[in-house]
């Protein structure tokens, strides 16, 4: 029963503690009746029943009559009482005299078990007069009514296997399996430097070996070094059964088979702390248990880990059951399916390699998330193997590998941010598919002016503008609105779902930032200038965006309706609001972002012969604190009819079209394919 025969003195000693509690919270009123004098009937049954709850068995032994122990000596005394904590999964119990009717008292014993819940019942113990003290005339059925006539207590326990978190195409995400393990038993071992060079060919190293010598417990207790590699044939793997101090075994562990490629989305699992037992007293956790801690294994924990069955029954001495006690039904975990693409995944976690960053796949079409990363990333299964070695490398890794930037990084959004200023003049402004703008070299509409990027463009329409990323056309745009209406600038951008969560299920995530005069009043008590809004009409100011959202937003372009992401298979994408843009607007802002990745665009050398009769996109390059700039780039195609969006957002770099633009169109393609 996993552990939980606990000895019913070590029990006691935990129950006799939560007693003291008890009591101690009554204030010690003085109206509590004296105790009982020792010689008499209630005296020998309160002292049973106070022995019985401190646990003290070998005490409860001392009060049973000379005819009681010629009867049942010490050793089956002791493993009555032994049993009963163990097929109870006994956690803790409080016994009470309620009633003394001559020779015999009733107790009524209340107790808190680890998977059958609290549960409450009386018995009876008979009692003797001899000479001038009073004993027990001990028999099985004191420790519970039940147990007379030969009849015993069975806890039966069913435990689930944790469910697995699967890809849309079925392949295994995370699932829980039977792994063929290397350990150590750290007194046997004869020689260190042979013992790794034993170890080494079977991927252990040095590292790992101090490790498992460092590691607490004492030198006899086997210590894993990790599993074997699954390329090991049985004939190989028995090479170390010389080798003094290896130990081969089985362990069921948690594991993730895309490894980093999936490690933010899908997350690890840990083991529960105190409290968190604690918590949970009396639903069938105990010591090891594990919990999802970040992630799908986190937030899908409930479906995942099912329920343990668990049954008390009363079985006669043929083992056959004459009646149920208290059972709760067992539930196996239930596996959830994803939208994820490990194809996708993988494409996108080869792609960012070592740069800082992240990158977001959607299907526009149903908005299901195809791929999640984040990076660095981490292998997951070094916290399911508590692997010290690993774990203190990711602790001290810099770029914080553990942080999740494809929800929980904020950014600028850059000239990304250009499409819904672009779409807010349409919409809110007055502009028109046909309004040129000048795209000088340097655009004077504020103090103190501005320069562009790449010099004077000549007169360009908004899709033009969108194609050459000319900041003049959108600083002109920006000034417009915030001169001819309020506010509809931020207001176009929380229509594209910035500035609050996504409500994607699963993935705790930052709600990013939509600057605007209430919030610069409310948080700086200043007044909202020309500069505040033409510097968000280039996504650059107090503008903060998750990349989850920037893909999210582009999805909600396509579709024209706002929606939360999905990433559990089955749900669909609730519509939130849609976007106030005619189908001409919304085609000439489509237009826009196809040129960019044609022969005219800023990311033309990026999307040159890609096919899939062509894509649109957006590059953007934003300013952060001190002299470092992220870059960003987002791609959609096929350009008729797209079927997958992709946000790449990296933390530093010199320009979104030739750095993140290619990353953009490769795992584009891995998600078109």
């Amino acid at each position: 029963m996993r552990g939980l025969f606990l000895a019913a003195v070590v029990v006691g000693l935990a129950v006799g503690g939560l007693v003291a509690g008890v009591r101690a919270c009554s204030g010690g009123s003085e109206d509590e009746p004296e105790p009982a004098d020792p010689g008499s009937p209630r005296g020998i049954a309160e002292e049973f029943a106070t022995t019985w709850t401190r646990g003290d068995v070998a005490g409860l032994y001392l009060l049973l009559s000379t005819q009681s122990q010629g009867t049942y000596p010490v050793a089956a005394f002791q493993d009555a009482y032994d049993t009963f904590s163990r097929e109870t999964t006994l956690e803790g119990l409080e016994a009470t005299v309620t009633s003394i009717d001559g020779g015999a008292a009733t107790l009524t014993v209340r107790m808190s078990t680890g998977y059958f819940g609290d549960l409450e019942y009386t018995t009876r113990i008979n009692l003797a007069q001899t000479g001038t003290e009073w004993r027990v005339l001990w028999e099985p059925a004191a420790v519970h009514p039940e147990m007379a006539a030969g009849h015993h207590l069975d806890g039966v326990l069913e435990f689930p296997t944790r469910g697995r978190i699967l890809a849309a195409d079925g392949s295994e995400l995370a699932a829980t399996r039977e792994l063929r393990m290397i350990g150590l038993n750290r007194s046997l071992v004869q020689d260190r430097v042979a013992l790794v060079a034993a170890l080494e060919p079977f991927g252990v190293g040095l590292a790992q070996v101090d490790a498992a010598f460092a590691a607490p417990g004492g030198p006899t207790q086997r210590v894993a070094l990790g599993a074997v590699p699954g390329t090991v044939t049985d004939a190989t793997l028995s090479q170390l059964t010389p080798v003094p101090g290896v130990v081969l075994f089985f362990q069921t562990q948690r594991v993730h088979p895309l490894g980093p490629a999936a490690a933010h989305v899908v997350g690890y699992t840990r083991e529960l702390t105190a409290e968190e037992l604690e918590q949970r007293k009396g639903q069938g956790y105990e010591i090891g248990d594990r919990i999802g801690a970040v992630g799908l294994e986190s937030s899908q924990d409930e479906i995942l880990v099912g329920k343990v069955g668990a049954e008390l029954r009363v079985v006669d001495g043929a083992g056959a059951t004459v009646k149920v006690l208290a059972s709760r039904p067992f539930v196996e975990g239930q596996d959830v399916q994803t939208t994820l693409n490990p194809h996708v995944l993988q494409t996108a976690y080869a792609r960012l390699g070592a740069r800082a960053g992240s990158a977001v796949v959607i299907d526009p079409v149903t908005n299901a998330v195809l791929a999640l990363n984040s990076s660095p990333a981490f292998d997951p299964d070094a916290f399911e193997r508590n692997d010290a070695v690993a774990l203190n490398a990711l602790a001290a890794a810099p770029n914080g590998p553990q942080l999740n930037r494809a929800t929980r990084g904020t950014y600028s959004a850059g000239s990304t941010f250009k499409l819904i200023t672009g779409a807010a003049g349409l919409a809110f402004g007055g502009a028109t598919t046909g309004d040129r703008y000048e795209c000088g070299s340097i655009w004077r509409g504020v103090d103190p002016p501005r320069r562009n990027w790449e010099g004077a463009q000549g007169q360009l329409t908004i899709a033009e503008g969108l194609m050459r990323s000319c900041n003049p056309v959108f600083y002109q745009i920006g000034l417009d609105l915030y001169n001819d209406t309020d506010g509809k600038l931020s207001e176009m951008a929380r229509l594209f779902g910035f500035g609050a969560a996504t409500g994607v299920e699963g993935l705790g995530e930052e709600e990013g930032l939509v600057p605007d005069a209430q919030w610069k009043r409310a948080n700086r008590d200043e007044a909202w200038f020309p500069g505040d809004e033409v510097n968000l009409a280039i996504g650059q100011g107090d503008l903060l965006i998750t990349p989850l959202q920037l893909a999210n937003a582009y999805s909600t372009f396509l579709a024209g309706v706002l929606r939360n992401p999905v990433i559990i298979a089955g749900k669909e994408a609730t519509p939130r609001g849609e976007l106030p843009l005619t189908e001409a607007q919304s085609a000439h802002l489509r237009r826009g972002l196809e040129l960019v990745t044609s022969a005219s665009g800023t990311a033309s050398a990026a999307f040159a012969n890609a096919g899939y009769n062509g894509f649109g996109g957006k590059s953007g390059t934003a300013e952060d604190a001190g002299e470092q700039q992220h870059v960003l780039f987002v791609a959609y195609g096929p350009a008729a009819a797209p079927r997958g969006v992709v946000a790449v957002v990296l933390d530093d770099g010199q320009s979104g079209s030739i750095e993140a633009g290619p990353m953009a169109r490769d795992i584009l393609i891995a998600a078109l394919e």
